[in-house]
């Protein structure tokens, strides 16, 4: 038996806020507006008047300690307080500690009493005011403190790990650091306290043999030696062997336990566990265990619905970390904090591979590029702290620096030095763990240095920014020249394996009765951002009348995100050389809803067909469009992505329509892990069909066995010929040169001469739109320009680029009224997806109140149903009808989807079924009379 007792100080505690953030101990001591509070929790989570408060505050807790035979050494330890901590006990002074996620520990032997003590801790957790911050605690800035990203959501402080005190012999192991490589070769660090501090513990020391023996997951012991205690160094190393080791990997989480024990006058003993496992970055290529590996990670900002920082518990990790690998991922980067040593130790139990980031101490709220000579030193003396903590877990397999630049300025040449020198440093700390190094995780306008993973971070709204999103991507499988310094000092070897490292897309959660207290946390005050209000929006904006209530919206959405991952996933492994991706996130967190669980863990309703889509093995297809003519011959082009060790001899694609037509495809032999091959194409046929229909594709390759290995389905959207109206138009606007040519190709009639029975299609609202409105004439507006309205116009059309209105990063979601016309002649759902890609709007349409959106016939909200805006639009003006819509239709002639819903507005408003409710008094442009 371990001998060491252990008194955990958990409850107990009394809490008491210092807003001078200068009380002294003794008035602390006198102070009487103490309350009852717990440690391992923030106080932010413990005190609703709490929640944003960052600055000073006193914890105190009387506890007794009992007589225990053969102690020599007291211990008191904390496992993190953030962020700066004095300790005193018994009125004296036990020291100090600073940094928020690390543990610590006192020996306290000569201050503690048996029988009853006092312990006081003060903690500062500097505030993100500048002024006040230097005001109280001029030696912490808040912008150069390793904080990670606790103002994006909420903030974390005060002692939100556990306290405990242990009671020691007067020699005992400090802590146990293995080595392990996968031939089964060991070296052990036991590290020893206590010996040559008196004349008695060294003559103990020499009497004293350390036994070593390790044993695996069933307990069966595979190693044992026995050697002398090494009384000349704190420091004894034991070396041997486990033959035939099982290998650790998230299939199989092979854990050993390491037991070292004190055998003689001294008894102790120390377990810890570790894995045998390898983790390289070689030719390109990412390799477990020595075989190629393909990253399916998502990002985990490892926050917790109502614990915040801290675990809810080890049950609820574990349940996380489980869905986790049922929806096929295998690494959770954990984004800009330290894990709780819960979080690692199911992480190893279950066999999730984990990407640690050393929390950043400047970021969006602040010039990003804050560097500081004090800032460096924090993170180095962190990193060490981390490094002692976690040695021996080998889920951990990547350590990033920085993360998109924040915190340094890459435009200096000395802070790139000290990047550059900082990665070789920290790389050769990990080498012999087979633990990989990123300088700075990089993103738009900054870059690499010197990584052993050439990752980048990028958002795009699906499908509206398809194309952007395909540009890019085929460019960074190329290794371009822009994710490296462009100053001469990058140290690239073109071997480096390339990683998505972010990307993802909104979906919203499925909301409790009781709404969650951070609620009302959005980013910065952002409106886009913001939950609160979710719901009166949802009714103000008529939502109800589209998808039923606020829970089938939020089901909608998450299909939407469903498909955008599916599209961006098949893009990257259609790269060779793109070895991996990380999605973001695997959870959400408060307001940021792009999580593929939600904030309180529960799957999203995609999760069984993500969890069939992420496999070792992919078969997928590049649909040439994704819509599609009534009876239409197609060929699909056909992949395989794979990176599994199943035999493929005779393995076949087999693939069925739901409209009857069915197919097989046979592998070209020789395929290697580690690749993408292009299988045959399939054929087919479409059914004929008079309505929109959604015919689904759905694939599956079995081995020569019948075994089925992955599965895969696509829906592919298949329209009517198109009823072309019988209606005269009159076009005008340069913008629409090119859609002249197309609808007069399709048969359109046009007129060349004003006429009030010619329906107007225009590109901006001037003088000769207003008289054709006023005489009783309708208008089509096709706005494509900030200009198509005069300036004067309670109603404005947005450019969406380069503003919050893009949806790159807070997702939008663009719907249309699906059951009445005129988009029920295009309807596959309310929300639209990629058969909407061709026609995707660069523009919205501002200004129109909630109780007119009634007339919205297509609009576009944002996250939490912000930013309401009109895509298509229906309103009275004079005698004439009116339909402003952004919606592109430069593919006229080559897309049908484009073709059917222009021909589908055109016919609305030139029939009787357009009757708007909204009477809008248009200023002229030109005239300026109404």
């Amino acid at each position: 038996m371990d001998p060491t007792q252990r008194l955990e100080l958990e409850y107990g505690w009394e809490f008491l806020v210092d807003l001078s953030g200068r009380m002294q101990r003794h008035e602390a001591e006198q102070a009487t507006d103490w309350r009852p509070a717990r440690v391992g929790l923030s106080w932010n989570v413990q005190f609703e008047d709490l929640r944003n408060y960052m600055g000073a505050a006193w914890y105190r807790i009387r506890f007794e300690l009992p007589v225990f035979r053969d102690t020599r050494h007291v211990l008191l330890k904390f496992g993190a307080v953030d962020y700066f901590c004095e300790v005193f006990l018994n009125g004296s002074v036990i020291g100090t500690h600073e940094g928020g996620y690390t543990p610590f520990s006192f020996e306290i032997t000569s201050a503690v009493r048996s029988g009853s003590n006092e312990l006081m801790v003060r903690v500062v957790d500097p505030p993100m005011d500048e002024v006040q911050n230097r005001a109280l605690f001029p030696d912490m800035m808040y912008n150069e403190i390793p904080h990670g990203k606790q103002n994006w959501y909420v903030q974390n402080s005060g002692i939100w790990q556990g306290v405990r005190i242990e009671l020691c012999p007067s020699i005992y192991i400090e802590r146990l650091d293995i080595t392990p490589d996968v031939e089964g070769r060991f070296e052990v660090q036991a590290r020893v306290a206590g010996v040559g501090l008196t004349a008695e513990s060294s003559a103990l020391a020499a009497a004293t043999q350390l036994q070593t023996e390790i044993f695996d997951s069933s307990g069966r012991r595979v190693f044992s030696s026995k050697q002398p205690l090494d009384t000349a160094s704190i420091t004894n190393s034991i070396k041997g062997e486990v033959t035939h080791p099982r290998l650790w990997s998230p299939e199989s989480p092979s854990l050993y336990a390491l037991e070292v024990s004190l055998v003689g006058p001294v008894e102790y003993r120390r377990r810890t566990r570790f894995g045998f496992r390898s983790f390289e970055a070689r030719d390109g290529g990412l390799y477990l265990n020595r075989n190629p590996f393909y990253m399916v990670a998502a990002l985990d900002q490892d926050f917790y619905p109502e614990t915040v920082h801290t675990p809810t518990s080890e049950a609820y990790v574990r349940d996380m970390m489980v869905k986790a690998k049922r929806l096929g991922i295998n690494l959770l980067r954990c984004h800009l904090k330290v894990a709780h040593p819960v979080y690692l130790d199911v992480a190893d139990e279950v066999g999730m591979l984990i990407w640690t980031e050393l929390p950043s101490w400047s970021d969006s709220w602040f010039p990003a590029d804050h560097f500081s000579t004090m800032a460096a030193v924090r993170a180095d003396k962190m990193f060490w702290e981390i490094l002692i903590r976690d040695w021996n877990h080998p889920c951990i397999v990547l350590q990033t620096l920085i993360n998109e630049s924040w915190g340094i300025d890459m435009r200096d040449p000395v802070q790139r030095q000290w990047l550059i020198s900082t990665f070789d440093r920290i790389k050769q700390l990990l080498a012999p763990l087979g633990r990989l190094v990123v300088d700075n995780s990089a993103s738009e306008g900054n870059f690499h240095l010197k990584t052993d993973i050439e990752d980048f971070h990028e958002y795009f709204s699906m499908p509206d920014q398809m194309a952007q999103w395909d540009s890019w991507l085929a460019e960074l499988a190329t290794h371009p020249p822009w994710t490296f310094s462009p100053f001469g000092d990058a140290q690239r070897t073109g071997k480096e394996p390339l990683v998505v490292s972010e990307f993802g897309n909104w979906g919203l959660p499925k909301l409790p009765e009781e709404l969650p207290w951070w609620f009302q946390v959005s980013f910065g005050g952002r409106e886009v951002t913001r939950p609160s209000g979710v719901l009166e929006r949802f009714k103000d904006y008529g939502f109800g009348e589209l998808f039923g209530t606020f829970n089938d919206l939020a089901e909608q959405t998450q299909w939407h995100q469903f498909d955008s991952l599916k599209y961006e996933i098949e893009s990257i492994r259609s790269y060779n050389s793109i070895q991996g991706y990380v999605v973001t996130g695997i959870t959400d967190v408060h307001w940021e809803v792009n999580g593929l669980l939600d904030m309180w863990r529960n799957e999203k309703v995609y999760a069984k067909e993500l969890g069939a889509l992420q496999q070792p093995d992919l078969v997928f297809c590049r649909l040439p469009k994704f819509v599609f003519a009534s009876g239409e011959q197609i060929v699909i082009p056909t992949l395989l992505s794979r990176y599994s060790s199943w035999d493929l001899s005779g393995a076949r694609v087999r693939w069925s329509m739901d409209s009857g037509g069915t197919g097989q495809l046979s592998l070209p032999s020789g395929i290697k892990p580690g690749t993408v091959t292009n299988l045959p194409p399939i054929s087919l046929q479409l059914p004929t069909v008079d309505a929109p229909l959604k015919d689904r594709l759905e694939l599956e390759l079995r081995l020569a066995n019948g075994h089925r290995i992955t599965e895969n389905a696509y829906d592919l959207f298949v329209l009517p010929p198109s009823n072309r109206p019988n209606v005269r138009l009159q076009i005008q606007g340069d913008e629409l040169t090119t859609l002249v040519g197309d609808l007069e190709n399709a048969g359109y009639d046009r007129v060349h001469n004003s006429s009030k029975d010619a329906l107007l299609i225009a590109s901006s609202y001037d003088d000769s739109v207003n008289v054709h409105l006023q005489g009783g004439g309708n208008v089509l507006l096709l706005a494509y320009s900030e200009k198509a309205l005069p300036a004067d116009n309670p109603i404005s059309i947005k450019a969406r680029a380069g503003s919050e209105l893009d949806g790159r990063w807070f997702s939008n979601f663009n719907w249309i009224r699906a059951a009445r016309p005129p988009f029920a002649a295009v309807a596959f759902n309310s929300i639209l997806g990629f058969e909407s890609a061709r026609v995707t709007p660069e523009y919205v349409i501002r200004g129109i109140l909630p109780a007119d959106f009634s007339d919205v016939l297509s609009g576009i909200t944002y996250a939490w149903l912000n930013l309401n805006s009109a895509l298509a639009v229906q309103m009275q003006v004079g005698g004439g009808k009116l339909i402003i819509t952004t919606f592109r239709f430069s593919d006229y002639s080559s897309d049908v989807y484009s073709r059917q819903l222009l021909d589908a507005l055109i016919r609305y408003i030139s029939g009787p079924e357009c009757q708007p409710k909204l009477q809008l008094p248009v200023v002229a442009a030109a005239t300026g009379n109404p």
